[in-house]
């Protein structure tokens, strides 16, 4: 019998039913003021990129900036996410088989998963860290809307060091060279919303100076500006191996595609922040 992932967030940060969610993709790729507005422009030099993880409703047109660059001939997603309620390993890959949405099951690459497993210590198999996180689930449905059959590596992440950090994006780093001597086209994303609860103005300056580290591809420095500056970026450290990853690759620029909050969408006094970055070669 397969193992399946299911959708743990359906109902709650997208729609459970697939017509509605469809629309909603769409609202998010056209029509939103927010969002892209229909703009199509596939970009053969990305790599990667970073991408937020809220309810559709008020980060999905932000995320919707960076899928609509993507080539539909990639095969796989490597994807860095978030354990936000730091559940069993603090770096761990999926034991399923297959992740599902209301669009559908996507297969898990398990042979780049066990590369992974042998290179890393601290990497395991852990489906606890996965169950009710929502940070690589939200990421699916846009995958499954843009591209054609792809696998995904979904890797789950709390507390690493600098070094930690480094290494696991060097052998992400390999894994993609790998790939990519076999034929397949792989694209690395990391999951990660920017400063939690503070007014707009004071969101506005303290994603900046996280921006700022993000758009010099410099994960070392990104991880010690959201540590001085008491940043709230929950996606910190996917952000920082899938920077050092990036690096390892010969990433030369990234661009931030848009970058705005919560109260965008509805005023509050208290907002969240979002950004897409493309990073290419």
């Amino acid at each position: 019998m397969d193992r399946v992932r299911s959708a743990a967030v359906a109902g709650s940060f997208y729609p459970a039913d697939a017509g509605e969610l469809k629309r909603l993709l769409e609202e998010c790729f056209v029509s939103s003021p927010l969002g892209p507005q229909a703009a199509h422009t596939p970009s053969p030099a990305l790599l990667g990129g970073i991408v937020p993880h809220a309810g559709y409703i008020y980060s999905g047109p932000c995320a919707a900036h960076l899928y609509a660059r993507l080539d539909n001939d990639i095969r796989l997603v490597v994807l860095l996410g978030v354990n936000h309620r730091s559940r069993g390993a603090r770096a761990a890959l999926s034991p399923a088989q297959f992740w599902e949405t209301p669009l559908g099951r996507v297969g898990i690459d398990r042979d780049v998963g066990e590369r992974l497993l042998s290179e890393i210590d601290f990497l395991a198999d852990d489906a606890r860290p996965h169950l009710e996180e929502h940070s690589i689930e939200v990421q699916l449905p846009f995958l499954q809307s843009t591209l054609g059959e792809f696998s995904l590596l979904p890797i789950s992440l709390s507390h690493l060091t600098l070094e930690e950090c480094r290494r696991l994006g060097q052998a992400i780093a390999h894994s993609y060279e790998a790939a990519a001597v076999s034929g397949k086209k792989t694209l690395l994303l990391a999951s990660s919303d920017l400063n939690h609860y503070r007014s707009p103005k004071e969101t506005a300056r303290l994603d900046r100076l996280a921006l700022e580290k993000v758009l010099a591809l410099d994960p070392a420095g990104l991880l010690e500006t959201v540590e001085e500056n008491d940043i709230s970026m929950c996606g910190v450290i996917p952000t920082a191996v899938f920077l050092f990853a990036a690096n390892a690759i010969g990433a030369k620029r990234a661009k931030l595609l848009k970058h705005c909050h919560s109260g965008d969408v509805a005023p509050m006094r208290e907002v969240v922040g979002y950004a897409s970055v493309a990073v290419e070669f």
